[in-house]
């Protein structure tokens, strides 16, 4: 009965901690800061933001691929064109902002 238990406890940590939601719309507005001291580093708002991200999406500024995002963000948005963004679970979120985790245009 204990073997059971720890497999399922171990199961439900797993599943429950790469928990992501994917999120479609238009860029309606992003914010840089060039000092790099603000807490969200690149911070971008849809056109209507979902209701678990209802402030919008962020990238941190340690991310390794920041740049690179950041450039499909900016395509995304002066094209007027949709995009994807995949937002980790909310254990990453900072207030109502959810963290950045994939684009796709």
């Amino acid at each position: 009965m204990l073997k059971k238990a720890i497999t399922l406890a171990l199961a439900l940590t797993t599943f429950s901690s790469v928990a992501v939601t994917n999120h479609n719309g238009e860029i309606a507005n992003m914010r840089t800061w060039v000092s790099g001291s603000n807490t969200y580093g690149v911070w971008v708002s849809l056109k209507s933001n979902p209701s678990l991200c209802p402030g919008g999406f962020y990238l941190p500024h340690t991310s390794d691929n920041k740049q690179l995002v950041y450039s499909t963000l900016l395509a995304a948005h002066m094209s007027g064109k949709a995009i994807m963004i995949q937002a980790a679970d909310s254990s990453y979120k900072i207030g109502d902002r959810c963290r950045i985790n994939y684009v796709m245009l």
